[in-house]
């Protein structure tokens, strides 16, 4: 854990028992409302179901070791709103150039403590604010071009959470880290910013939705997969439900019953049972290579002490 972050350091011990979960309970003990997600993505945890999402995020201390006794690996997520905060979210993806937008808008506006910042795995920051006492401000996507604000039934991934960036030097499991401040410390929003939030229209460009890039499932289960691009989209959909799912037995058997809904609604001439079983077993094999990857970084991490 980095020096300026010592509120969130864990033993060995709890390391060892909770893995992430350690860090996550930390998170609560500050009152922060949090919840888990798949290891190196954004979404919510497969454990939680298929419904609910942001609204499973609790300071109820009984879910970390319900949910990191499954998976010590999960990403640990924070539910803006709840824990009584915003987060100005700066990206610099797909063009975007957050960090400059906000500069070059905060000009002439009155000052915003920007004490507490994230850095995100896709070279971008979070800029963490907490709320007046009784004040709640939406979600604002796209505020500025490059900037949301993430509070009521937003959230954010938390430091020492990590997910897949890909790079020109290939697929990286790249981390988020406290790069000002502390967590435990974060300052109040001034009321014109809130203000602000609550009511300026927006401005920019909304993105591409948070997450991996994984196809429509549902959707497939009515158009089945396209055909021309066949192969690839099962690869895509087998191993976003083997991320989903894992790689245990029960989870191979839950992606391969989806897959098969899938097949079902799928023109399969010229697409034989032998070309979709080695798609699949390819996909299958990706994915576990992933996990060992994240093992890896996981404890290289933890090597080095939180």
């Amino acid at each position: 854990m980095n020096e300026d972050h010592k509120c969130f350091e864990v033993t060995t011990a709890e390391q060892e028992r909770l893995g992430l979960g350690a860090v996550a309970l930390k998170y609560q003990q500050h009152g922060f409302s949090v919840l888990g997600t798949i290891r190196g993505d954004k979404r919510p945890h497969p454990a939680y179901g298929r419904e609910g999402g942001v609204h499973w995020a609790t300071t109820d201390q009984r879910m970390v070791p319900w949910l990191w006794g499954q998976d010590k690996l999960a990403g640990i997520a924070v539910n803006a709103g709840r824990s009584g905060l915003m987060v100005i979210d700066l990206d610099v993806k797909h063009g975007h150039d957050g960090p400059g937008t906000f500069g070059r808008w905060m000009l002439d506006k009155p000052p915003i403590p920007i004490d507490v910042v994230v850095s995100t795995p896709s070279g971008g920051w979070h800029i963490y604010l907490r709320l007046p006492a009784g004040v709640r401000v939406p979600s604002r996507p796209a505020l500025l071009d490059g900037v949301d604000v993430k509070s009521d039934d937003g959230y954010v991934l938390a430091p020492p959470s990590r997910v897949w960036v890909d790079t020109e030097g290939g697929r990286v499991l790249l981390p988020y880290r406290n790069a000002a401040g502390c967590l435990c410390s974060i300052p109040e929003a001034p009321p014109w910013f809130t203000d602000y939030v609550s009511f300026a229209p927006a401005t920019g460009t909304p993105g591409p939705g948070s997450g991996e890039d994984a196809p429509d499932i549902a959707q497939l289960a009515q158009t089945g997969l396209p055909v021309g691009a066949r192969n690839e989209t099962l690869h895509r959909m087998a191993c976003s439900l083997f991320r989903r799912y894992g790689t245990t037995p029960a989870g191979i058997t839950a992606a391969r019953a989806a897959i098969e809904a899938v097949l079902s609604a799928t023109n399969r001439q010229g697409f034989g049972r032998q070309e979709i079983d080695r798609t699949i077993k390819s996909a299958l094999a990706f994915v576990r290579r992933s996990e060992l990857a994240e093992q890896a970084a996981y404890d290289d991490y933890m090597g080095r002490g939180t």
